[in-house]
């Protein structure tokens, strides 16, 4: 997405002084993947050609010029029922449709959606190292993300778990009655208390836990339990636990990350600082100009 954005800037910023005509949706959507294409096929041959003799063809050929882009681009602010993200989604279709054997030597199959979940995609907890070793670190045995957002959650990490002394010696005196199992656990808990995606294991000397969770809008909060008795009706004893490499990446739902990206950008400012020419005498200018701020 970061590419078409610099397209999208570039066009808003090859300056025209002719009379501004509103461009509709339809071909708006056709100058997007228009350029989009041109973009993508000079970045796979690395030509070094000027923007403005790249984007000013593509308007001419629609009957517009880039104050006209300008215009539209300012106005959809005040269209109640406009959305600029239909518009690059209808632009997306169209590369889509075109992508034919030859087609596809040209398009660089980044297009819209994949760009703007990678903008979006974070981790949002690392940790290298978690020890718990003694009942002071049982604040650690649980970790919670809240709040959730729709999409998917990618958890992964490597635990060592070693069993204690007491239970070491419980062992040799056969003496199994008094021994506590342990597992560790996770779950989704959704905004009504009840859980979801429940998934639990048997403590082992070692292993490696990779999960993903999708979430939808219901879903409240991730419970990560990374130790707790097999039989609720023991208590909690000291366990030695070590978790390495945590991660927990998001990544959004393409309705929400492209609708991220159009509210990030909002304000016509959805691609390049170069884009945007604040006039020098702002005042001056008629009741119906499109301000760039």
């Amino acid at each position: 997405m970061r590419r078409i954005i610099y397209i999208l800037l570039t066009l808003l910023c090859i300056a025209g002084c002719q009379r501004r005509k509103e461009i509709n949706d339809k071909t708006l959507a056709m100058i997007f993947r228009d350029a989009y294409i041109t973009n993508a096929y000079l970045g796979v041959h690395y030509f070094n050609i000027d923007s403005i003799q790249i984007y000013e063809p593509i308007l001419s050929k629609y009957g517009y010029t880039a104050e006209d882009l300008r215009y539209t681009i300012g106005n959809f602010s005040r269209r109640k029922s406009a959305q600029l993200g239909r518009v690059l989604k209808d632009a997306e279709n169209q590369i889509t449709e075109m992508a034919t054997d030859y087609e596809k030597r040209v398009v660089v199959l980044d297009t819209i959606k994949n760009v703007a979940i990678r903008t979006f995609q974070r981790t949002i907890r690392r940790d290298s190292l978690i020890e718990i070793k003694k009942k002071a670190d049982s604040s650690k045995l649980e970790l919670v993300v809240e709040p959730l957002q729709p999409g998917t959650y990618s958890l992964r990490y490597k635990y060592t778990y070693n069993k204690n002394e007491e239970t070491k010696k419980r062992k040799k005196r056969r003496d199994t009655a008094d021994e506590i199992s342990y597992r560790g656990a996770f779950y989704v808990e959704t905004h009504s208390g009840s859980h979801r995606n429940n998934y639990s294991y048997n403590l082992r000397p070692e292993e490696s836990i990779r999960r993903t969770i999708v979430t939808d809008t219901a879903a409240h909060r991730l419970v990560i339990t990374f130790a707790k008795p097999a039989d609720a009706r023991h208590k909690m004893g000291k366990v030695d636990l070590t978790i390495r490499d945590l991660e927990i990446l998001y990544t959004p739902t393409e309705e929400l990350a492209v609708d991220s990206l159009f509210k990030k950008f909002v304000d016509i400012k959805i691609f390049d600082n170069a884009f945007f020419i604040t006039p020098t005498d702002s005042l001056a200018l008629p009741a119906d100009t499109t301000r760039i701020l």
